[in-house]
């Protein structure tokens, strides 16, 4: 009788109802089987391509205010420096108002660096907390949350630009205010570190080149169209707000998107109770204790995302993997490398006297290479040499998958920082006089930014082969951190190289290039994919330490399948059968 009454509890469903009534019939289950199938199907999946609408609006926002940006700068210096000159006060027409000599150009400089180094000190600080907030909550949080960032942020510029308000008399002042709200919400290194983690997200580990490169060349698609729509519907000179306004609108809708429409890649994690807070006593802490705790977290926050690259241990062994220190320094050193393009706009107008259209189809140029490159080049290009994998679709790759995509990846990040340092190092030999030369090896320069998206593909793939394929999200904050802490660096270092050469050797500049893009070369070098370490570490550590049992993560096929679960859809529609085939018995 016991037993009856046990496989009659079992055979119950936890969504019978507890109290005496009458029992659902079988063609309601079948209802409500068919119900959950239709949903499941209905269901929005996440997949890499969700995020293409977002890379491309929020570069076109960017690109459609990156030149009434610098009027912005040059409204207010002028205003600093003269604020009683006639005119001023209409900013429509402020280029007319004597604002054109040197002291507003130096002036203008001076603010346009405050607010990038305001920005990258914060996003430095920031990017790594939000990072890996992404992988325990989620990433639309993230993506949201830099997005109501970037609309202060525009806001802001509207706002200095009312002479007659609060914000206009305080703007060089005020104008901070948004790269400071754009900083502490981890600003373009937090966006790009968690685009690159929901595509983690969705695809399976291993190389990601082609999807990277993909998003990546969206970002120039953007930056190429927004000037293009800005000078279509506002005036092609002087000031209009009407910039800035598109910008907002563009903003505002990808934030509904993001919140309405794309789906989440990242299951947040399910709230883990403290215990130390259940079992202390309640007494009120020390101010000093909390100040100190505080402290400690800023600090921990700071250093954690640059943890990711130390060296680490390689299990069962006393040896060490350096793969992530050589490739985050790679990064940093690349990174660092561009800074070299700020500095080719002042070449350019200082050699071949270029005016401001002039700079503008070069810089358009150089988007347009780029787009090309990553959109169909590189692509073309890698559906031919990408190895194919071994192991079954739907599955971890083994550890001889991983190695050749560890050294696929090394390889073609190496050849493109090659090319693009060869390009360098010729600009600083034959371009001096020949401005067809110099955009020729500029575009050829443009051609190799696949380094980019290469390089994050290498860091996902060492660090899972390592064993720590669950803390993508993170790496990708570490990355971030070091591209701010780049940029912070690089419009210092080329500035200092520029202005002290120009008198003698103006490509001075390129050459510093080079030699920062060979030595990134040098760092890959360095990354070994050893077959057996790397089987050691993806056994002993996919979790995050030896021994762990790694949890069960559905990863997809890297063709760009939806993620789903087919045998449970399966399963699912057996029952109904079943059920249907019971009703008409």
């Amino acid at each position: 009788m016991a037993a009856a009454a046990r496989t009659a509890a079992s055979d119950s469903s936890e969504e019978d109802s507890l109290l005496p009534g009458p029992r659902h019939s079988s063609s309601a289950k079948t209802s409500s089987m068919r119900a959950r199938i239709f949903h499941k199907r209905a269901a929005w999946r996440p997949h890499p391509f969700w995020l293409i609408p977002v890379v491309l609006v929020m570069s076109m926002s960017r690109g459609v205010t990156m030149s009434p940006r610098i009027q912005v700068y040059k409204a207010i210096a002028c205003r600093s420096l003269d604020g009683a000159t006639p005119g001023i006060g209409d900013l429509t027409n402020f280029t007319l108002a004597g604002c054109g000599d040197t002291e507003v150009q130096a002036r203008a400089a001076k603010i346009q660096a405050s607010v990038v180094t305001t920005m990258s000190v914060l996003s430095a600080i920031s990017t790594g907390f939000w990072s890996r907030l992404g992988d325990t909550h989620g990433r639309k949080l993230i993506l949201s949350t830099f997005l109501s960032g970037a609309l202060l942020m525009e806001a802001v510029f509207v706002l200095v630009m009312k002479p007659d308000s609060m914000f206009g008399r305080h703007a060089e002042r005020f104008i901070l205010v948004g790269p400071i709200i754009e900083g502490f919400v981890g600003g373009l290194s937090t966006f790009n570190g968690v685009t690159h983690a929901y595509i983690s997200d969705c695809t399976r580990h291993g190389s990601r080149s082609t999807i990277f490169s993909t998003v990546q060349g969206m970002v120039f698609v953007g930056l190429a169209i927004g000037p293009w729509i800005g000078g279509l519907f506002f005036p092609p000179k002087g000031y209009s707000d009407g910039y800035f306004y598109a910008s907002i609108s563009l903003i505002s809708l990808t934030l509904l998107y993001v919140i309405f429409v794309c789906p989440e890649s990242k299951v947040p994690a399910a709230p883990v109770e403290d215990v130390r807070e259940r079992t202390s006593p309640a007494y009120k802490e020390s101010p000093i204790l909390v100040v100190r705790r505080l402290a400690l977290k800023f600090i921990s926050a700071l250093l954690l995302p640059i943890s990711m690259f130390a060296p680490r241990r390689i299990p069962g062994s006393s040896r060490y993997n350096y793969n992530m220190t050589f490739c985050g320094l790679a990064l940093f050193l690349y990174i660092v490398s561009t800074g070299v393009y700020s500095a080719k706009y002042l070449y350019a107008q200082h050699v071949y006297t270029w005016t401001t259209a002039q700079l503008g189809y070069y810089m358009s140029t150089l988007w347009i290479s780029r787009a090309f490159n990553l959109l169909v080049f590189l692509p073309f290009l890698l559906s031919y040499l990408k190895p194919k994998p071994t192991s079954p679709p739907g599955t971890n790759p083994n550890a001889y998958d991983i190695g050749r995509e560890l050294n696929f990846d090394r390889y073609l990040a190496g050849i493109s920082l090659a090319v693009d340092g060869l390009a360098d190092a010729l600009v600083a030999v034959v371009s001096n006089k020949s401005q067809p030369i110099f955009v020729a090896l500029s575009c050829l320069s443009s051609f190799t930014s696949g380094g980019n998206p290469a390089l994050h593909s290498l860091g996902a793939v060492c660090l899972h082969a390592c064993g720590f394929g669950q803390d993508v999200g993170a790496l990708f904050g570490a990355l971030g951190v070091l591209s701010a802490i780049g940029h912070i660096v690089s419009p210092s270092i080329y500035a200092l190289t520029y202005g002290s050469s120009v008198g003698n050797f103006r490509e001075a500049i390129f050459v510093l290039g080079a030699c920062l893009l060979f030595a990134a070369v040098g760092c890959l070098a360095m990354i070994s994919p050893d077959e057996k370490n790397i089987a050691l570490g993806d056994d002993g550590g996919s979790s995050g330490g030896a021994g762990a049992e790694a949890p069960e993560v559905r990863v997809r096929d890297y063709a760009y399948q939806a993620i789903g679960a087919p045998e449970e859809d399966a399963e699912l529609e057996d029952a109904a059968r079943r059920a249907v085939v019971g009703d008409r018995v």
